[in-house]
């Protein structure tokens, strides 16, 4: 029998009209084997997801899509799923409106997701608890599938036992995915403000490493912290078991 070919990033990334930066957190090297495919799914937002993507994600076993996005931008930009016959659709915002506000005053990326990791935590609960309730595949997104689904995913991937340098080759390929989507961004800014912005969109791994290091430090771990948020430890291991 022919050896099961290594997946790769090529091979998680997926193809779904209308989405910039979706890929499959399965094929990721982890203690004891690689993490499982078709479980659970990271993406920019959904809302532009036209019937053919909306076909393929079903195809791919997707029966639950988890919104990050807060409450103003499902006013502005609606999400279609909410509706959905053949989906459960759940909206768990990660930073609320008011804290949306407060986040533009720390002083790098660093920063704001440390400050949306202590200052969130009941949040994360709601989401990994979410995570954990649901059968099928899992999407989980926020706008740009980037930072807050960021966070999301390296916390799934550090429970599952993935290594702190895997974790980072998956954050970092968000630069790939959305290279070109970069640019027509930056391209809207305003020119004193284009250095800036093309720093705080990159995502570059020390910067998920660092954050992995502050839930050690200060948490106990992701394990740890989520317990202290208030969920359950049997509820915390369902969704290790997950990816597992």
């Amino acid at each position: 029998m022919a050896a099961k070919p290594p997946e790769g990033p090529a091979l998680r990334r997926l193809s779904w009209p209308d989405c910039w930066n979706t890929r499959d957190l399965g094929g990721l090297p982890r203690d004891g084997g690689a993490t499982r495919s078709r479980v659970l799914i990271r993406s920019d937002s959904l809302v532009h997801l036209t019937t053919e993507g909306r076909e393929a994600m079903s195809a791919y076993g997707v029966t639950t899509v988890l919104d990050l996005r807060s409450s103003a931008e499902l006013v502005k930009d609606p999400s279609p799923l909410a509706a959905a016959k053949d989906i459960r659709y759940l909206h768990r915002e990660l930073i609320d409106d008011s804290n949306m506000n407060n986040i533009g005053d720390s002083r790098d990326m660093f920063e704001r997701y440390v400050f949306i990791i202590d200052n969130r935590p009941e949040a994360f609960r709601d989401v990994f608890t979410a995570i954990g309730e649901a059968d099928g595949g899992v999407v989980f997104h926020c706008f740009a599938g980037k930072d807050r689904t960021g966070l999301v995913a390296a916390m799934l991937l550090s429970l599952a036992g993935v290594a702190p340098a895997d974790v980072a080759a998956d954050y970092e390929e968000t630069d790939e995915q959305l290279a070109e989507q970069y640019e027509v961004w930056i391209s809207e800014a305003p020119p004193e403000k284009r250095d800036l912005f093309r720093d705080e969109l990159r995502c570059p791994p020390e910067r998920i490493l660092r954050v992995l290091d502050h839930f050690e430090r200060r948490w106990g771990g992701v394990a740890a912290y989520l317990e202290g948020a208030g969920m359950a430890p049997s509820s915390i291991d369902r969704v290790a078991s997950k990816l597992a």
